[in-house]
């Protein structure tokens, strides 16, 4: 028996303090996984830490040891519950102008399956997970019963499940999470032009190249051999979409490799510290106008963190989730962000596409940049995407 993942490309100790763990769990997930897939990726790590912090109490043993490191989780549950929850709460706020995001987790079983009821509580109480139960032997209708359920629970998703993601399963678990938010300062389309770059590897083309010179924090952070970039969202400038350039002569990985030693939290000290200083003034800001889509299978990047028993079905131990031998067998995780003139829209899906995008040929060649789109005040990263 297994169960299929599906991840959508949506106390005393603080928010901010607390976020620092799926920050750097983000950080990891994007380097392995661009590492794995060898080339440019977009990802939503904060959905897949939410999604395995919750099935991390159905486990134990080696499992659960591999699961929790990995994923840098807190032994004790309820007072990781209670700092997952302050966090959301900071995260996903409803009233918000200029700014939509919003997380959601699913767990489907089959009727003939016994969840034990305290992992049933744990999702529903402390992770907010919505828990159906279907005939899993009519994967049509158990298909058509989980879209119409997420359709009414986000209202920009329409056709996500096919009837094969139900057949030979006994439990399919699904995170997903969205964000769409307009720039502060928007780019101005008429200064939108085509130009010539080259990527990580050397190939050449042409991309739509937004412009805009604003009073935007910029700065240029020799710890980082990068510039790093801030684009607020909205009118609170909650959340930013985080840019960092590599130096002239510095590759993209050479560039990341540096988060071994700089955070999220130095990087905005630093611009902070840099505008109390020079204040703001009128910057060229250039990002290529583009949809990057990323279908994932993350088997690989997970080994590269430390996971392995979860994947065997001679070795997985999840029996606080049921008394049926249960395994995962497969991870699968779908992103899609756009970003244009007057904005940016980041989701996933598996198996379908949940939503329409702007009209945007997605980018076959792009300059070598990272950006993380995060709320602020807790430095939590909810996209990311390495080109």
């Amino acid at each position: 028996m297994w169960i299929l993942f599906f991840a959508f490309a949506i106390t005393s100790c603080s928010a901010a303090e607390f976020s620092s763990r799926p920050t750097n769990v983000s950080l990891l997930l994007l380097h392995f996984t661009n590492e794995a897939t060898k080339g440019p990726v977009v990802l939503a790590p904060f959905g897949l830490w939410s999604m395995m912090a919750g099935v991390s109490f159905g486990a134990h043993g080696g499992t659960k040891r591999e699961i929790f490191r990995a994923f840098l989780l807190l032994t004790d549950r309820k007072k990781f519950s209670e700092q997952y929850k302050n966090l959301t709460d900071v995260l996903f706020q409803v009233n918000m102008t200029g700014v939509e995001v919003s997380n959601n987790n699913y767990f489907f079983v089959d009727k003939n399956i016994l969840i034990y009821p305290d992992f049933r509580e744990i999702l529903t109480n402390d992770y907010n997970s919505i828990f159906k139960t279907f005939d899993f032997q009519n994967p049509i209708l158990s298909a058509d019963r989980a879209n119409s359920l997420l359709r009414n629970t986000n209202k920009r998703t329409s056709y996500i499940f096919h009837s094969d993601d139900f057949k030979d399963s006994t439990i399919v678990m699904a995170n997903v999470i969205f964000f769409k938010g307009y720039w502060s300062t928007p780019f101005n389309m008429s200064n939108t032009a085509r130009e010539m770059v080259s990527s990580f590897d050397g190939k050449r083309g042409n991309v739509d190249m937004m412009h805009i010179s604003a009073k935007i924090r910029s700065s240029h952070m020799e710890s980082m051999k990068a510039t790093v970039t801030e684009l607020p969202y909205g009118n609170d400038e909650k959340y930013c979409m985080l840019l960092l350039f590599p130096d002239a002569n510095v590759s993209i990985k050479d560039m990341y490799r540096n988060f071994e030693r700089v955070t999220f939290r130095d990087i905005f000290t630093k611009l902070q510290r840099d505008e109390d200083e020079f204040g703001l003034k009128d910057i060229d800001v250039k990002l290529p106008k583009f949809v990057k889509r990323s279908k994932l299978q993350l088997h690989k990047p997970f080994n590269d963190m430390g996971i392995y028993d979860a994947f065997e079905p001679n070795d997985a131990a999840f029996g606080r989730i049921s008394n049926e031998p249960i395994y995962i067998e497969t991870i699968e995780h779908n992103v899609i962000v756009s970003v244009t003139e007057s904005g940016t829209v980041a989701y996933g899906s598996t198996p379908g596409i949940i939503a329409k995008l702007p009209t945007v040929q997605e980018n076959e060649v792009m300059p070598p940049f990272s950006f993380f789109i995060i709320e602020k005040s807790t430095a939590t990263v909810i996209f990311g995407g390495i080109f």
